[in-house]
């Protein structure tokens, strides 16, 4: 009975993974930002197609629910975000025209992971809460960006989930075109790193 509790005590301030990972590797691993940092950074990036769709796993330094807030417990918004660019292709000449030796160079798509606040509102007996969004850009050879898909954690929870130290999103057929070798690139700041499908 215990351990029923517990584990429904868990479930309830997380969503539900959306991909069985089983022992993948991951595409991505990026350097461990220092213990003191104060915002959650992506330690490591999960990537599979399933049934035609991209299923992406963002796991980061710290519980994702803990980057959401301060120490005292009240919501902020701006301590969590990643950026994944796509070259679902992996031919460098098309997409993005990126200079020297930038990864980026090629991609086609750019999925960024931000935070939405919502703040209290006393009409409608709900507390402040910061929402997990999921924004999907295609590229143009000169870095301009069309808006394809955007979803948040609480309207789409089949498609966005957040549950310890991960986030997960789906991102549907249509908007997202990959090929066998497929490559991904995590951009943090000035650093990035990039891995294959």
């Amino acid at each position: 009975m215990r351990a029923l509790l517990l584990l429904l005590a868990l479930a309830a301030g997380s969503g539900r993974p959306l991909f069985y990972w089983g022992g993948r590797a991951a595409v991505i691993e990026a350097a461990k930002p220092a213990p003191e940092a104060p915002n959650a950074r992506v330690v490591e990036v999960h990537a599979a197609r399933d049934g035609g769709e991209l299923v992406i796993r963002f796991t980061f330094d710290r519980q994702v629910k803990d980057a959401l807030r301060l120490a005292d417990g009240a919501p902020v918004s701006g301590r969590l975000h990643a950026v994944l660019d796509i070259d679902g292709d992996d031919d460098r000449a098309t997409g993005l025209a990126g200079a020297g030796l930038d990864l980026r160079t090629g991609s086609e798509r750019r999925l960024e992971l931000g935070t939405r606040y919502l703040g209290e509102d006393a009409d409608e007996q709900r507390s402040a809460t910061v929402d997990v969004t999921a924004t999907l850009h295609a590229i143009a050879k000169d870095g301009r960006r069309r808006l394809l898909w955007q979803r948040d954690e609480s309207s789409e929870p089949l498609r966005l989930s957040s549950h310890g130290d991960a986030i997960e999103i789906r991102l549907p057929a249509e908007h997202v075109s990959i090929g066998a070798r497929a490559r991904l690139i995590l951009s943090d700041g000035e650093r990035a790193w990039d891995g294959r499908l």
